[in-house]
């Protein structure tokens, strides 16, 4: 054979070579794609917090009271919602005929922390609703009276006797607000409301409030803890 016919077939040999080597390329490519379309797929669910998700109407956060005076939580025949109207408390016996100076009178109003699962903070505030009076002598004189209108606080388990603590003193009406305990969930307390007249500083100042009046109202603030 001279060396051109060995050229020639060498050249073929590789072509031939080349030829085979791209037809088992693709045989390959061919065998990945249908492994791929037959592969297996799974996957898994899970609902968070259980079958009844998050939060819930049953662990709703709330704050009730009481305005029957009763002396404590135990004895409480109806909790109410004073939200967002507010409900009179019973009669206060003497609340009609205090005098500057005299005895005062205390006024017990449970609350409780209704909430199955939080804790609660708890604020009192004691409000002046009394309204405008067209009569411009007895706006004076209602003026004056709640000028002389002393409030003490104290929190207790059972207010069948008088508080010997107070978290305020003889505070005027607008300083009489103070943070109180913390509630647990679903537990209460006895908020003592002591309600006096202290003395004016002249005579003419205590007459000045004679006749007059004021419309008090004790509002409760809590806030949940975890």
């Amino acid at each position: 054979m001279n060396e051109p016919q060995q050229l020639a077939e060498l050249r073929t040999t590789r072509s031939t070579g080349k030829k085979r080597l791209i037809i088992a390329g693709g045989a390959l490519i061919g065998v990945g794609a249908l492994a791929t379309v037959a592969a297996f797929t799974d996957f898994g669910l899970l609902n968070l917090g259980g079958d009844g998700g998050f939060g819930g109407p049953d662990n709703a956060y709330n704050i009730q009271v009481s305005a029957g005076q009763e002396d404590t939580v135990a004895g409480v025949a109806n909790w109410i919602e004073a939200n967002p109207e507010a409900v009179d408390v019973v009669p206060i016996e003497g609340a009609d005929a205090l005098v500057p100076g005299g005895a005062p009178v205390d006024v017990n109003i449970p609350v409780l922390n209704a909430s199955p699962t939080f804790g609660s903070t708890l604020e009192v505030a004691i409000e002046d609703t009394t309204p405008a009076d067209a009569d411009t002598t007895q706006e004076a004189r209602n003026t004056s009276y709640a000028s002389l209108v002393r409030i003490s606080i104290a929190q207790v388990a059972d207010a069948s006797t008088a508080p010997t603590t107070w978290v305020i003193e003889d505070a005027t009406i607008s300083e009489a607000n103070t943070a109180l305990n913390d509630l647990d969930a679903e537990a209460g307390i006895v908020t003592v409301v002591r309600v006096g007249l202290a003395e004016g500083a002249t005579q003419e100042e205590t007459n000045a409030a004679n006749g007059g009046m004021v419309n008090l109202q004790a509002r409760f603030d809590g806030t949940s803890v975890n």
